[in-house]
């Protein structure tokens, strides 16, 4: 079990950023590091704290953009860790200073007094038991792996995982297959995309894995390549949006397509823009109503002198593969955010895709959009051939049911 939470040091790098601390009334405090101010944030944390450098409170739990760091409540991938190292599934501060030297990106947390990864309380794992000792945001079932030859194993301590391997489930069978069917759709239309593969569950040693798994889909993680950890922060981060509404609706904060394309815009400049854009066209194309905020990250240069770009396609699944997401569900498939305010994607015409132009207030976003989709009908020649049954049977529905992807035609279908 770990210590209470007191003072907990966030790092970026190696430069201190703040300090976490739970006060007497139950509240936990994020106070910025003078200093770190001083050299005008540098290391970057968030873009939420350069647009407003002050302290974060939260009254229960962890401040917002802590909080997204972690597995989500009530997921696999946390009650297993919570379970080994006797934690309660609620106790975010607990869990943070447990896996705060092996989380997202390039911040590290760690107690007040010692080095990352060095404090006795958290220095041994259960006998027996397999170290896991990272953390990974989401609802699915993952684990942070490393390659050794022709095999994938949990990493020794003070070693972070390079990949990610997820866990599919008997509930969306051909997941994997899927996923990587959808990455690749999106290499072949330009889009940047890390390596990955689908590997037998025989290839993993030693990673507790439940007993319906056959196959895992494995992708290299693009915030820890060779040279060292890339820090990132994805968008439901950046603009400290709840985890509980990463799908953007949370009221007053609510968001979409539209909002958050504008964000990265006066973020991170046209040209990033303009390829969330085709991006965006891309989760179009292919069906996925499940491209919520935490499946778009900006990631930062260690100089953090152009600011932030985008991070490469993650998460891109073809959702329509299954019924409860596709055309057999009442009313249709659906989009994770709105597009031109309409989340039904049988919605969807020349008329929203303006009304997300104007809105998005990118340049020629018409033209990039319509681009990115007829790319991906182009593109998809080269994967219908290797896709499960499933997905090419819903993408050619899919195309037929959307108006914008009729207009563009059903051509390599």
């Amino acid at each position: 079990m770990t210590k209470p939470l007191r003072d907990l040091v966030v790092r970026v790098h190696d430069t201190v950023v703040g300090r976490l601390n739970r006060k007497r009334d139950g509240r936990v405090r994020f106070t910025l590091d003078d200093a770190w101010l001083a050299a005008r944030q540098v290391p970057v944390l968030s873009l939420s704290l350069l647009s407003r450098p002050e302290p974060r409170v939260a009254g229960t739990g962890l401040p917002t953009w802590f909080d997204h760091l972690l597995p989500e409540v009530d997921t696999p991938l946390r009650r297993r860790i919570c379970r080994q190292y006797g934690l309660r599934d609620n106790d975010a501060p607990g869990l943070l200073r447990l896996l705060g030297a092996d989380l997202p990106g390039a911040v590290v947390v760690f107690g007040d007094s010692d080095e990352p990864d060095t404090d006795p309380a958290l220095a041994s794992n259960p006998p027996g038991a397999p170290a896991m000792r990272f953390s990974l945001a989401g609802v699915q079932l993952k684990f942070s792996v490393i390659a050794a030859g022709d095999r994938y194993v949990l990493p020794v301590r003070g070693t972070a995982g390079r990949l990610i391997a997820k866990v599919a489930g008997a509930a969306h069978p051909e997941l994997a297959e899927v996923e990587a069917a959808t990455m690749g759709w999106a290499r072949a239309c330009g889009h940047d995309v890390p390596s990955f593969s689908v590997v037998e569950r025989e290839t993993l040693l030693d990673v507790p894995l439940p007993d319906d798994t056959e196959r895992l889909f494995v992708i290299e993680r693009f915030d820890r390549p060779p040279q060292g950890r890339v820090h990132q922060e994805d968008l439901a981060q950046a603009l400290e949006i709840d985890v509980a509404h990463k799908y953007g609706d949370s009221g007053p904060r609510k968001t979409s397509y539209d909002l958050i394309t504008r964000f990265v815009r006066d973020a991170a400049g046209d040209d990033a823009a303009r390829e969330l854009v085709a991006r965006i066209g891309f989760v179009i194309a292919s069906g996925n109503g499940d491209a919520h905020l935490k499946n778009w990250s900006l990631r930062w240069d260690v100089a953090d002198a152009r600011g932030p770009s985008l991070a490469p396609c993650y998460d891109q699944v073809s959702t329509i593969a299954w019924d409860e997401y596709g055309w057999a569900h009442a009313g249709g498939a659906t989009l994770a955010l709105g597009f031109g305010r309409k989340h039904t994607l049988r919605d969807l015409d020349r008329v929203r895709l303006r009304e997300f132009a104007r809105r998005s207030g990118v340049p020629r976003a018409e033209d990039v959009l319509v681009q990115s989709l007829v790319a991906a009908r182009h593109a998809w020649r080269a994967i219908r051939e290797s896709a499960p049954r499933r997905m090419c049977a819903a993408i050619v529905d899919h195309w037929e049911q959307v108006p914008l992807l009729r207009w563009i035609g059903l051509q390599d279908l």
